[in-house]
């Protein structure tokens, strides 16, 4: 069985039992296959998971790639990571029932937040892609660790944005759409002298937000 029905099975399996299932014996036999051909694949739930969430993101990725290569003046990089996470959270809204089922909250919410190993590699490959220039780290001199910096600059900011969706409740996820504009204008103006005035309205926004709950 290929690799992607297995992840389709499992995704409604999923769905329609709202946990998993209880032993990969259990959820072969569902499948009528044996569970050598899911073990050729995935050694886990916890990796189909992982692969699950990896492909949210690389679906995203192309689509943005895609509209990027189809338009001259798509080339700020800016608007390349603000459309990503547009695609993202459409993505993400396409699957919230399974997306929710994925990355529970509460108490199991750290363990389950692993499953975004796999994402985390996919996500950071695109950043870096975009070959990014923070001007406030040009003071560092070795180009690694201004690497690993953006890295993790650009990972937080991906589990901040997932977070605030997780908890949106707004009509169509409204409040998600500007947090990710207020967000990456932030982040790309962090060595600039507006950095204050960005600072004090994303601080706003997320007060505001947090009020109207």
């Amino acid at each position: 069985m290929e690799k992607e029905t297995i992840l389709s099975a499992y995704s409604d399996y999923l769905l329609d039992h709202q946990e998993r299932p209880k032993s990969m014996h259990h959820f072969a036999k569902h499948l009528e296959i044996g569970e050598q051909e899911i073990y050729a694949h995935f050694a886990s739930f916890e990796a189909m998971e992982a692969s699950i969430m990896a492909h949210f993101v690389e679906n995203a990725r192309d689509l943005t790639v895609e509209q990027a290569s189809s338009n001259e003046a798509f080339t700020d990089q800016r608007t390349q990571m603000v459309t990503f996470y547009l695609t993202f959270v459409e993505v993400l809204k396409a699957n919230r029932s399974l997306v929710q089922l994925l990355l529970p909250q509460g108490k199991e919410q750290l363990q389950a937040w692993k499953n975004l190993k796999q994402a985390k590699h996919t996500f950071l490959d695109y950043v870096r892609s975009l070959d990014i220039k923070i001007e406030a780290l040009s003071f560092i001199p070795s180009d690694k660790v201004k690497e690993k910096t953006l890295d993790v600059a650009a990972w937080g900011q991906f589990i901040t944005i997932l977070a605030f969706w997780m908890k949106d409740d707004s009509p169509d996820f409204e409040r998600t759409d500007i947090f990710i504009e207020k967000s990456l204008k932030l982040s790309f103006e962090i060595s600039d002298s507006t950095i204050l005035h960005s600072i004090v309205d994303l601080g706003k926004f997320v007060t505001h937000n947090e009020e109207a709950r």
